[in-house]
């Protein structure tokens, strides 16, 4: 993670994902986004899909990690700005209303789908597969929940 190139988004997404599969990794990835005075950087706010990014990773952050509160309040703060101009609006108003960990995983991959579905550029295919799959996933939960109820 040492590359300069790497950005907001993947560092974000690579701290959520580590974090969330219970591998400990350091608030400290994010001082790189950190000017002289120890605030985000301004030029941060363009980049609103890093910033969506930075918002659900500091809901896994720890007690006492204060550059993880930081970046929950400049991404709030930032990303309730960009609701009324971005192309984002959709999966930003969803985030805000409840940050990703407290959702539930099949409720939150079928909101992807339509969301995705919506999309100008969305891949077709990977859509019709992503809509199969969870068709056949919830097939057999609805097996098994009737197989119980017996």
């Amino acid at each position: 993670m040492e590359d300069q190139q790497i950005g907001l988004h993947a560092i974000a997404l690579y701290f959520r994902l580590c974090r969330q599969h219970g591998y400990e990794v350091s608030q400290d990835v994010f001082k790189r986004f950190k000017d002289e005075n120890g605030n985000f950087m301004e030029s941060l706010t363009k980049d609103t899909k890093g910033l969506l990014s930075l918002y659900e990773a500091s809901y896994f952050s720890f007690d006492g990690e204060k550059l993880m509160e930081e970046a929950k309040v400049f991404t709030t703060k930032h990303l309730k700005g960009k609701i009324e101009n971005e192309d984002l609006v959709e999966q930003i108003s969803h985030a805000l209303e409840m940050p990703l960990q407290h959702r539930m995983l099949r409720l939150e991959a079928r909101w992807y789908i339509e969301a995705y579905g919506k999309s100008k550029d969305a891949n077709y295919l990977l859509l019709e597969m992503a809509k199969l799959e969870f068709n056949i996933v919830q097939s057999m939960l609805q097996g098994e929940l009737k197989d119980m109820s017996r």
